[in-house]
């Protein structure tokens, strides 16, 4: 006889803590399902949202928009419900998401409203976002959503001040081997030429000229230098037209047996262009073995613009 009062008053009390926790749970989603409609909102995003769900009044015909932070990207592309009555519009960098309410063919707009369709879609932060989008008269729709993320904000600007400090470190290091290397370049530089130097040396000094409609070019010294056979050429030219002469290329050819292009040839000038009575210094080096050997060459400058002119000067030892 006595379990039963005890019993009873069990039951009583769970039901009466049931109905208080479904209470409470109603009470904090309440705002889930009132729909927005304050013309612009501004809503904070933690780091322990996982799906963030909103119910939202948009105007039809009336661009309604969604913006987030910078750096803030979509991990997958949007789901419309029903594409018959949302228009969906993304740009990027920052996120940015514009949406339209569509009205039926035919039908009276105040007919649409009450409608609804929804949107999903997840960003690179990991939160799922679901909105339900009503159809709604213009005075009761919102047209904007700003999401805030301080803590993503937060983190972000972290990992640019490091990526920041490794980029200059990196570019510190890059610029440190570089000079090494241009250092180590002209050392070997040197060298070959000082053993070059030692092994063999020869070189012709003579005045050559040619001239082609007031631009002249000329060389005075050839030189070949080690028993690799590196064959070094001086030259310049002047211009006295009254116009910019501006230099395309400048090759060398071997006159043995005729007319032959060197094409290893390597060449160098101060400047590709003059002005009137202006002067540019040259170069021009190759390597040649012993049996492609000559003792004559000829020097080609050609005009880039202009009257495309092509001078051509012949040297020798």
């Amino acid at each position: 006889m006595t379990k039963y009062p005890i019993i009873s008053l069990y039951c009583i009390l769970v039901l009466h803590f049931s109905c208080l926790y479904a209470g409470d749970t109603a009470a904090d989603k309440s705002h889930l399902s009132s729909p927005i409609t304050e013309k612009v909102s501004v809503i904070t995003i933690k780091n322990s949202d996982t799906v963030i769900y909103r119910t939202v009044n948009i105007a039809i015909g009336e661009v309604f928009v969604i913006e987030f932070p910078q750096n803030i990207r979509l991990a997958e592309n949007p789901t419309i419900g029903d594409a018959g009555l949302l228009q969906v519009e993304v740009e990027e960098n920052p996120l940015k998401m514009k949406i339209w309410g569509l009205i039926f063919p035919d039908t009276p707009e105040e007919e649409m409203y009450g409608l609804n369709s929804n949107v999903q879609f997840k960003i690179n932060s990991g939160q799922t976002f679901i909105f339900n989008l009503i159809l709604s008269e213009p005075a009761n729709a919102s047209n904007r959503i700003i999401f805030s993320y301080p803590d993503w904000e937060n983190a972000n600007k972290e990992l640019n001040k490091e990526l920041e400090t490794i980029r200059k470190e990196l570019e510190k290091d890059h610029e440190k081997r570089l000079k090494e290397l241009s250092n180590e370049v002209e050392k070997q530089m040197v060298s070959l030429f000082a053993r070059a130097f030692s092994e063999f040396f020869q070189c012709s000094s003579y005045s050559a000229r040619t001239e082609k409609e007031l631009v002249f070019l000329r060389s005075d010294r050839i030189c070949k230098i080690g028993k690799d056979g590196l064959v070094a050429v001086n030259f310049s030219v002047k211009n006295r037209y009254r116009q910019r002469f501006h230099i395309e290329s400048v090759k060398i050819y071997s006159m043995k047996g005729g007319k032959t292009e060197i094409d290893n040839a390597q060449y160098h000038v101060d400047r590709f262009s003059m002005q009137f009575d202006e002067i540019v210094n040259g170069g021009i080096a190759f390597k040649i073995k012993d049996e492609d050997y000559s003792q004559e060459y000829l020097i080609e400058v050609t005009e880039s613009t202009g009257k495309k002119r092509k001078l051509e000067l012949k040297v020798s030892f």
